[in-house]
Formats: structure tokens, sequence, C-alpha cells
């Protein structure tokens, strides 16, 4: 890593600040070549002094005068990638930025490639691997959740995790190893029932990582919102009125909408993809049954259902339950046009419904917003309820398939001493999840694994 590399650090666009950072070994001689202090150069000796502090400068180039900056030093091996750092503060003009950059690389740095700062501190003994890859999370964070979880591998709980299933590892490899060494010894060792609820315990571990682990990338994905229901009950009204757009045609004419339309909102940190469906109903339009058939389809794979039905008209109860009695369960009926109630529609008649069939409703009126703050409450309720992630760990790929081989070797290693295997024999398997947890905290030697690791990073980070 004899190189110096620079990027721009900050988000690109105008901004009150851009920051340009440097790091490598030509640090000090690009901040004292372009940087400047009452007229003069700064100097080495400066630098040192005022380590770690903002000073205030002018960056010139070539005796063109670009911006009064401020500049800070980070002295190895006491910096972000262990080598010497520096930032240059500028004001956030894009143009400005991209200047100031050139006359960076023209003093002799290289452009920094995707996560070459971060990758610099991982060999620098600086971060972690699995800290190293939580940083990119955190960065590219699409939700408060995948932020929520992303802070937690930034402050090292899958580390503590890795350390405890390797010091528990290496606690069986040790009892297994001198069974063998002294079995001729006068010696107690634990029973074969103790070291067998110890691998299980640790392969439970893991399965439960994984598990939870999926089911939190799930609902980093998005989970899935689907309005459903008769035609002309207000669907499309209420997709327009969520997403803050008209993306969903509205017409008065039963069968507008043909397919479903599906857009990508968040709701209070947690990301949805919000499904609006052909209205349901009896049609021998062949295009319209199609799409009333994927409206169906997408409403039975749906995290949540908002049923939708029209107040402002008679509705017969006992037909409509009978139609969606199974779809009801779990769904949401929003109950639709408040504004302009039929005189028959009352809430608390429902009551008994909604208790054997576990659904909730919700008044609104698409035209007036009116009762749009509980459909939202009910609906973000639903969704957070089913996902409470406080102890779940989120795992990278790469973490993940190495987790999976441990808890495949130990679930290999648990059924050799089933089989009345000898010590010898099943130590092989926790020998090798003992590798494999050394990969998950970045025992990691190949380069093609770990250029594709920081790859994922955006370049300056």
């Amino acid at each position: 890593m004899i190189d110096t590399i620079a990027a721009l650090s900050t988000a690109s666009g105008p901004g009150a600040i851009g920051i340009l950072r440097v790091s490598g070994r030509n640090t000090i001689n690009i901040a004292t070549t372009l940087l400047f202090k009452n007229g003069q150069n700064l100097t080495e000796s400066y630098l040192q002094e005022h380590k770690r502090s903002a000073i205030f400068c002018d960056f010139i180039f070539e005796g063109k005068p670009f911006d009064q900056i401020v500049f800070l030093f980070f002295p190895a091996p006491n910096s972000y990638t262990g080598e010497d750092l520096g930032e240059f503060h500028l004001h956030g003009n894009p143009i400005l930025l991209k200047k100031a950059l050139e006359a960076i690389f023209q003093t002799g740095a290289r452009p920094a490639g995707h996560g070459e700062f971060t990758k610099r501190a991982f060999l620098n003994g600086k971060l972690s691997l699995t800290g190293a890859e939580a940083i990119g999370r955190l960065i590219e964070a699409r939700s408060r959740y995948e932020l929520e979880l992303s802070q937690k591998n930034v402050f090292g709980e899958l580390t503590k995790l890795s350390s405890k299933i390797r010091s528990d590892l290496i606690s069986l490899k040790a009892e297994c190893e001198a069974e063998i060494d002294f079995s001729t010894e006068d010696l107690t060792f634990e029973s074969l029932e103790q070291r067998k609820v110890r691998m299980i315990a640790l392969r439970d571990l893991c399965s439960s990582l994984l598990q939870n682990s999926e089911r939190a990338e799930k609902l980093i994905l998005q989970s899935t919102v689907v309005l459903f229901g008769a035609p002309n009950t207000g669907k499309s009204s209420l997709m327009n009125l969520l997403i803050g757009k008209d993306r969903s045609i509205i017409s008065d004419i039963p069968g507008t909408t043909r397919d479903y339309i599906a857009e990508d909102i968040t709701l209070d940190g947690l990301p949805i993809r919000l499904v609006d469906t052909a209205g349901v109903r009896e049609t021998s339009d062949k295009i319209e049954i199609l799409g009333i058939e994927r409206s169906e389809r997408e409403a039975d794979s749906a995290n949540v259902r908002l049923i939708l039905i029209d107040i402002s008209q008679p509705l017969n109860k006992k037909n409509f339950i009978d139609a969606y009695r199974n779809r009801l369960p779990g769904s949401i009926l929003v109950a639709n046009k408040t504004d302009i109630p039929h005189p028959d529609w009352n809430r608390n008649d429902w009551k008994e419904e909604t208790k054997s069939l576990s659904f909730q409703i919700a008044e609104v009126s698409c035209k007036t917003k009116q009762g749009l703050g509980e459909l939202l409450s009910l609906l973000k309720n639903r969704l957070s309820a089913k996902e409470a992630l406080e102890d779940v760990v989120l795992l990278e790929e790469r973490q993940s398939f190495h987790i999976r081989a441990i808890r495949n070797h130990l679930a290999e290693a648990v059924g050799l001493l089933e089989s009345s295997a000898p010590a010898e024999i099943y130590i092989q398997e926790i020998n090798s999840a003992l590798r494999e947890i050394g990969e998950v905290n970045g025992r990691v030697d190949n380069e093609e694994i770990l250029g594709r690791i920081f790859s994922k990073f955006c370049v300056g980070k």
C-alpha cells in the first residue's frame, strides 16, 4: 500500500461542505504543497504540532487560489486507515471540489477505488472485517431497521458473538485433545452427553443467527402491503394519497385498474412495497379477469392486506364476509368515504366479526384525509409487531456462508459422537468449524475475496 489515494468523501451534488480525503505516505507532501497560511506554505512541523486539529488555511494550486478551507491531519497510525490521512473541508460546490481533487491528483495521489479507505483500515488492523462490512451497511442503509442493525455490528455485536463461538469451539477442541492425549491417565473428563449438549448448543446458536438474519433481510428488502377490494372502493385514491403523487388512475368507471401497480415507500423507517390491485368483481372481460387473478395472487402473498369498502353505499355485511372470509384474517378493513357515510354504516356492528376473524377496522376519507393517521398507525404496528429485531444480528452473505458451514460441521460432529465414533474422528469437524469462524472475523488472505467485499462500498469510504 505505497500509493497515496484521494477521493470525495461526501455525497455528490451541491452542499455547504465537501470533504476530500487523502491517505498514504504522500499526504504531508500534498498538504504542504497546496495549503497556505498567511501567505506561507504549511510545514510538516506545523502539521505535526496541530495534528487532529482544525487548521483554517488557503487552498492554492499553481498560484491560483481555490478556496478558504479547514484541513485536518491525522498522522499514522492513529487515523481511520492507519496511515497518514488528511481531510480537506471545502465549500460544497461540485465544480470546485472536482478542480481541487484534480490538483491533489497532480500533487501525488491517485483516485481511490471503491471502499479503499476502509480496506486499508482493515489491512492495517484498525477494523475487523465484520466492522468494515457493517460500515458499508451503515452508509447504504435503506430503512431505520437496517440502520439499527448496522449500528449493532459497527459496535461489535457480531464480533462478540463470533468470539464466543470461537472460544466455545476452542474449549471443545481442548477437551477432545486432552482425552486423546491422556486417555491412559487416571484423569476425569466431561461425559460424552455433556460434550454432546455443548455441541448442540453451539449448533443451535448458529442456526438461530442464520434464521434471524434471514428474517431481518426480508424486512429490510420490503414488506408488501396490498390494496384489495371491489371496484370503486377507493384503492387507487388511497394509493395516490399514501405515495404522495398521482400514480394510479382514478375513475368512476369500474375496471379502470386492469393490472396491479406497485410503488416503494418508507413508513417511519419501514420499507414498504405498496400494491394497488384491480378491483375484484364478476366480469367477462378476459383482460380484466387476468388482472383480477394477479390481484388475488398479490393479496395472498402480502404481508398485510388493506381491504377497502365504500361506506357511502349500502353494504350487505353477510355477503361481504362470505366473499372475503379467507382473506380477512390479519387484514385491515379500510372503511373509505367517512365524509359521506351511508346511514346504515356503523363500525360497532362489526365487533363480532373483527373478533372472530381477527381483523381491524380503520375509517378513512381519501378526500379529506380524515382517519389517515389511524390507518398508518395500524399499518406500522402490524408490520413492526411481526419483526421484533432486538436479538437479531444481521449477517452479510459471506458471513452467512461461514456460519452455515460451522453449523454443518457441528451437526456432523454430533452425528459422529452419537454413532460412537472416537474423539480423533469428530475433532476434525471441530477443527473445520474453527477455521470457518476465523474467516468470519477477518483471517482472510484471498485478495479476490477482499476485493469483492470492498467493491460494494462507495468511493471515498
